[in-house]
Parts: structure tokens; C-alpha cells; sequence
């Protein structure tokens, strides 16, 4: 597997470990780490099918719109887009300077494991596609 790819899938899954972790007392950092987690597996994604993005580009959706309508895992990697407001809007003050609210327990545990769920199959996928069946 190439070196960016499998570095995507390792940060991936350390960014998972770290939201297990800070899941029952800082959520919104739990919530962040979730996000990273779905954005590292989507440009591991695209970059083993050689799909150019922007490294600096963090909607989820529209990463995942750079994917081919019939790729394998398009539609999983679509619904991602629903962690893109943990990149940001759960980290800083609201406009008018409150706190922001904290996710839903059941939300973190959801993405938690829809992110976890998939990052073995994509790991794999990116393998076999690289260096060819085993």
C-alpha cells in the first residue's frame, strides 16, 4: 500500500482510539476526532483511486462527491458529510460568544461506530487495489 494511504487508515484509527477516549468528558473533542477519523478514510480513499483533493478541504460530502456515482463506497463515504459541523462548530464560540452545545452521547456513539465499522473494509479495499489480491 502506498505511504500517504496507509498513513490516512493509521491516523484514522488513532483518531478513533482518541474519541473512545474522550468520548464521556469532552464530547465536543470526542466529536472532532470522529470527524478527522471519517475525513482520513475518504482521502485514503480517493487517494488510492489517484483522485486529486485539495489536502486542505474538509467537507465531507464534497470529498466524497470527487468519487465516481458507482464507486464501492461512495454512499458510505457520502453520509460522512453529516461529521462535517464537528470539525468546527462544536470547537468555538458561538457567533454571539456562547458556548456551543454539546453532542448527543447516542450522536458520538453512532459516528463513533459507523467510522469504526468501516475503517478494516477500507484498509483492505485500499490494499487489494493497490497491490492486487493476496
Amino acid at each position: 500500500m502506498s505511504a500517504h494511504v496507509n498513513s490516512y487508515i493509521a491516523l484514522a484509527k488513532d483518531d478513533l482510539a482518541v474519541a473512545a477516549k474522550l468520548m464521556a468528558d469532552h464530547p465536543r473533542h470526542a466529536a472532532f476526532n470522529i470527524e478527522q477519523a471519517a475525513e482520513k478514510l475518504l482521502k485514503a480513499v480517493l487517494t488510492a483511486e489517484g483522485i486529486r483533493f485539495q489536502t486542505s478541504h474538509h467537507q465531507l460530502g464534497a470529498l466524497a462527491a470527487l468519487l465516481p456515482e458507482s464507486h464501492l463506497w461512495r454512499a458510505d463515504l457520502m453520509a460522512f458529510d453529516d461529521f462535517t459541523s464537528y470539525a468546527t462548530a462544536l470547537r468555538y464560540p458561538k457567533p454571539g460568544g456562547g458556548m456551543p452545545a454539546e453532542p448527543e452521547d447516542a450522536d458520538l456513539k453512532q459516528g463513533w461506530s459507523e467510522v469504526s465499522t468501516l475503517v478494516g473494509e477500507i484498509e483492505d479495499w485500499c490494499r487489494e487495489r493497490l497491490e492486487g489480491p493476496s
